[in-house]
């Protein structure tokens, strides 16, 4: 299902200018819709009403503009807390996830995170950002993910600025197995459950006994139910709907905290 997705990275040397718009990347990223973007300001309204009072609406559109700077994306003009903002939807819920995942690394004291399967860095970008803002200390950051892939986050994230978080490229061949770390918070948002029994079992096996918490949105689509997730081997500690959700009613997905 990548081979498109891999084979216009590979292809086009000048990729960063306008890969947020093209139909073979849109097929794995940047395909969240103008309605679901509005469901995603909602969602972060009410956490940062509830949990995160001290981020503003100065510091989302800050990570916007950084986000949104490369690749050309598709925006749209949507309003947060009074304020009209123009951005790409997937900025939005890359705000959205960034924050529900540091609310939960809050309260592990883990300083490590390892990520499969992370797109442009787009989530690594958005954490970097409000890691910093909340004081959610973050030593070191694996980015795992195809070999060709990992070139696209390291043309992207070399271009961004303030950076503060030791960032580490790590390709899937290896499912983990090169990764010389222990106490790890797993992040995998729509790959884990996404990727073949294969690979998945790789990285349980080469990946997972370094892993202590951590993160997944559960994607049941796939033929993965959620009644599989023992199969990590960790005890979970909370499972929500997928807020918005983004899948089939038939076929829901899942935040899966554990």
């Amino acid at each position: 299902m990548y081979d498109e997705y891999e084979k216009f990275v590979n292809e086009n040397k000048d990729f960063l200018e306008d890969f947020k718009i093209n139909k073979n990347y849109n097929a794995i990223l940047e395909h969240v819709t103008k309605e679901q973007g509005h469901e995603y300001i909602s969602c972060i309204e009410k956490l940062i009403t509830e949990s995160f009072q001290e981020i503003t609406v100065e510091n989302i559109n800050h990570y916007i503009m950084l986000n949104d700077k490369y690749g050309n994306p598709i925006k749209y003009l949507f309003t947060i807390k009074n304020n009209n903002i123009t951005c790409s939807p997937t900025s939005l819920r890359y705000v959205y996830h960034s924050l529900i995942i540091l609310k939960h690394i809050k309260f592990t004291n883990l300083t490590k995170i390892v990520e499969v399967g992370c797109g442009y860095g787009g989530l690594f970008l958005a954490i970097n950002h409000f890691s910093k803002i909340l004081e959610i200390p973050i030593e070191k950051y694996y980015l795992i993910d195809l070999p060709v892939i990992c070139k696209l986050i390291n043309s992207y994230l070399e271009k961004q600025r303030d950076i503060n978080i030791n960032y580490i490229l790590k390709s899937s061949m290896l499912h983990g197995k090169d990764v010389d770390d222990d106490n790890l918070f797993f992040i995998s948002n729509y790959c884990f459950t996404e990727i073949n029994k294969e690979h998945r079992d790789s990285y349980i096996c080469n990946l997972f006994h370094k892993v202590k918490n951590g993160f997944i949105t559960w994607q049941t689509v796939f033929g993965l139910p959620l009644t599989n997730v023992t199969i990590i081997g960790k005890e979970i500690s909370k499972i929500d709907e997928e807020s918005p959700q983004t899948a089939p009613l038939v076929k829901k997905n899942y935040f899966v905290y554990f």
